[in-house]
């Protein structure tokens, strides 16, 4: 089982819209997946309430009932697990990052948003620095090769990697939770989809080598 938690310094990164998206990525895969909501605003929960596809399961927890939720799901078999917290870098956030395989950093690439991420890598050290990954989002459209860009700019500045794939400012993103689905769902064809796919296929691929590493420690 993979865990899969959403840190963030700052409110309106899209972590939520991301984390429903990847979950349902995951089910749509044939993966079995959950979502578990830290964030007392429960904007997951809420998402999935309107929700009349099947999958994933979500559910409103405390922080400290973390690693029992995480218990019960190895117990069902679950694939993925993640992990949505509050818009703000609090206990609930270091809690997440704690009991994750990988830490999801949403942001802007606005030099505002940029700022918030040094106060991140304090969390994720207190978290004991578990693999993390920059996830540019609401990227305009047609930003070209401006997103490569600030890609390797925070790389440089933080020494934390940027996820591969970022995440347009389209409609789809926007659309979706009010009705309780997900870009890829709203438009199975359009652009957002092809970004929810690859970043899954990315968070896939570093699963893989979480997997082998922990397969590795036990041999």
């Amino acid at each position: 089982m993979i865990t899969v938690a959403f840190c963030t310094q700052k409110g309106g990164t899209g972590k939520t819209t991301i984390a429903t998206a990847l979950a349902v990525a995951a089910h749509q895969a044939g993966k079995k997946s959950a979502l578990l909501d830290l964030d007392p605003q429960t904007n997951a929960v809420n998402w999935f309430d309107r929700r009349e596809g099947d999958g994933p399961d979500v559910a409103s927890i405390q922080p400290g009932a973390i690693p029992r939720s995480l218990d019960a799901y190895r117990g069902l078999g679950m694939d993925w697990v993640f992990i949505d917290t509050p818009g703000k870098m609090d206990s609930a956030s270091t809690e997440a990052a704690k009991h994750a395989d990988m830490v999801l950093i949403p942001t802007q690439a606005q030099i505002f948003a940029i700022d918030t991420l040094e106060p991140l890598k304090r969390l994720l050290d207190m978290a004991g620095n578990p693999p993390a990954f920059v996830v540019l989002n609401l990227v305009h459209p047609n930003a070209g090769g401006r997103a490569a860009d600030d890609a390797a700019a925070i790389t440089e500045r933080f020494n934390v990697p940027v996820a591969p794939i970022h995440l347009s400012r389209l409609k789809a993103y926007e659309d979706a939770p009010a009705l309780g689905q997900t870009p890829q769902e709203l438009e199975p064809q359009g652009r957002a989809a092809q970004e929810v796919a690859g970043l899954f296929s990315f968070l896939s691929e570093q699963a893989s080598m979480i997997t082998g590493k922990h397969e590795r420690m036990k041999a």
